[in-house]
């Protein structure tokens, strides 16, 4: 089984000039969609001293006195503030599920999560300010911070390509390590299977504190929707490896069905509750269909 998910691996993971291709239409369409719209989001009226003058608010006890317009105080003889139109940088984060049950899959999870990776950190690179990519197991791992212009995609690629699965996921302390050195509020893009025994709700709510607009890509394959097993078994948890003999009947396979089809359900309810964008990334689609369906959506900004 190894051998094969290696050999599917290297067939999808090919970051050539055909795959950079269809990253560059992937960038020319999410221009065509963002044009105007990230400026508008990015821009926010503070007090500062930018050269483009916004309004003005009247003085409260508390706000700092350099910011009052003392020539509006000479003629009306009340206290205002100046405020100013500022522009905040945009950053994207993508936080990859590089655990061992991502190492699975007809079309292989982790291989099609990396090339969704590769093409949403292309667009954000050629996009936005900068652009972090950190995969996370137990914990958050050593990733690449602060990207910035599309040059950068050829170190990605080399990165990218070097990530294996392995170990089990905990996506609250991953994500704890994440806030707590990321301290810019962003868009945060979570790549996952969502299979984490502490349950995926900690881990997301943590992403929340910081006010980040953040994304759930939650990765599908085909072969764990609708398995193909029958008979006496011994099933193994990849992550941790626990066993168990069980005997696989069709009415258990119903209830697996039953069950799955429940997790991806509980997924999306939740980001709908907590107004997180939601896609279900069904390996089968190509991913750069998928990410023209994100980026139609508009979820990745606003």
């Amino acid at each position: 089984m190894a051998e094969v998910q290696s050999q599917i691996r290297e067939e999808l993971l090919q970051f050539d000039s055909e795959f950079l291709r269809r990253l560059e239409y992937l960038n020319v369409v999410a221009r065509k969609i963002f044009a105007g719209l990230i400026r508008a989001d990015r821009q926010s009226i503070k007090r500062g001293t930018s050269a483009e003058f916004a309004d003005h608010r009247p003085y409260v006890p508390g706000d700092d006195f350099r910011h009052v317009d003392w020539h509006l105080f000479g003629r009306l003889e009340e206290l205002f503030l100046k405020l100013y139109r500022e522009e905040e940088n945009l950053h994207m984060t993508i936080l990859l599920d590089c655990s061992q049950s991502m190492d699975f899959g007809r079309t292989h999870k982790l291989s099609y999560a990396l090339q969704v990776t590769a093409a949403l950190a292309y667009i954000g690179m050629a996009n936005m300010d900068s652009v972090n990519v950190l995969p996370f197991q137990e914990r958050l791992q050593e990733g690449l911070w602060n990207l910035k212009g599309r040059g950068k995609i050829f170190p990605l690629f080399e990165f990218l390509k070097e990530l294996n699965g392995g170990g089990e996921t905990s996506f609250p302390t991953s994500f704890r390590e994440f806030i707590s050195r990321e301290r810019r509020r962003g868009i945060v893009v979570v790549i996952s299977d969502f299979y984490d025994r502490q349950g995926f709700q900690p881990g997301l709510k943590f992403l929340r504190f910081p006010r980040h607009d953040i994304y759930v890509i939650h990765v599908v394959d085909r072969l764990e929707m609708e398995p193909d097993l029958r008979g006496e078994l011994r099933l193994v948890d990849s992550e941790n490896q626990e066993h168990q003999e069980i005997t696989i009947t069709d009415g258990m396979l119903r209830r697996y069905k039953e069950a799955f089809g429940q997790l991806t359900e509980e997924v999306e309810a939740f980001c709908i509750r907590n107004e997180m964008g939601y896609v279900k990334a069904l390996t089968e689609i190509p991913f750069d269909q998928l990410v023209l369906k994100i980026l139609r959506r508009g979820g990745l900004v606003g």
